[in-house]
């Protein structure tokens, strides 16, 4: 995957596309100079748009830093990587993304600095304007992938409880959904094809999780005497959350089955 593939949304994939042609452009003097203002932005507009600064602030483990009122760009890449998850939970996760945090905002100071032209700090030779570059994308990727590694890790803290909370509500719940199809009730088979987990959101005080799969259901039709039922498949979703100080308590808040291969 590559740090393009990894971007959250367009304006993202445009600033480093616009980055990287000015970097590019030989015949461009301050060539760096604009790159890297671009990709400060770049940096700057990911750890804003993931991490709000009241959401920031709303997790247990927010402290203010001294000499500031702000929330530090060390802060919102920890709450991008685990929410509000408090620090001991995600030490048994095995998470350590630090080393990756220190190299991104070791980079935005760099870019930082490299916005600032005058005549004496002009940088104009091949090699540097490549390195520096270089360096700068590595650590963008280093920081989106803490990202992915803090709900991955959560994902595979939490399977075996998503699992567990997907076949209560299958068994316990009445989707209207699959209901209205069926005269006479319905079952789910509790083995789901194609299961996938993934972890939508890690919020200040709620992680958000959807479960999706294809689900084989039996529809029972008619009397005892004409009993009769049809089985079929329905795609579906499930999504749960779970208060980030107790995350293995998983509640359902929305689901969808659809119904077009029914119909068609």
């Amino acid at each position: 995957m590559t740090v393009k593939d990894r971007l959250p949304d367009q304006f993202s994939r445009d600033l480093l596309e616009g980055s990287l042609m000015v970097a590019n452009d030989n015949n461009n003097p301050v060539r760096l100079h604009l790159a890297a203002a671009g990709l400060r932005e770049l940096f700057g507009h990911i750890l804003h748009a993931d991490a709000p600064d009241d959401e920031v602030r709303a997790c247990g483990w927010f402290k203010q830093e001294p000499n500031t009122k702000t929330v530090t760009r060390r802060q919102k890449a920890i709450y991008s990587t685990q929410g509000g998850l408090a620090d001991a939970f995600v030490e048994q996760l095995g998470l350590d993304v630090e080393d990756l945090h220190r190299e991104a905002i070791r980079s935005i100071e760099a870019l930082n600095k490299a916005t600032h032209v005058r005549p004496d700090t002009l940088v104009n030779d091949a090699a540097t304007i490549s390195s520096f570059i270089d360096e700068a994308l590595a650590a963008l990727e280093g920081l989106l992938a803490s990202f992915s590694e803090g709900r991955s890790a959560v994902k595979e803290a939490l399977v075996d409880d998503v699992y567990s909370a997907m076949s209560d509500a299958l068994i316990e719940r009445t989707f209207d959904d699959i209901d209205i199809l069926a005269g006479k009730g319905y079952e789910i088979d509790p083995w789901i094809d194609d299961a996938e987990i993934e972890v939508e959101a890690l919020r200040s005080k709620v992680i958000v999780v959807r479960f999706s799969g294809v689900a084989n259901v039996t529809l029972h039709y008619g009397s005892k005497q004409d009993a009769a039922e049809i089985q079929h498949d329905f795609p579906f979703w499930l999504r749960f959350e779970a208060p980030v100080e107790k995350p293995t308590e998983l509640t359902l808040v929305a689901h969808h089955f659809d119904d077009r291969s029914w119909y068609s």
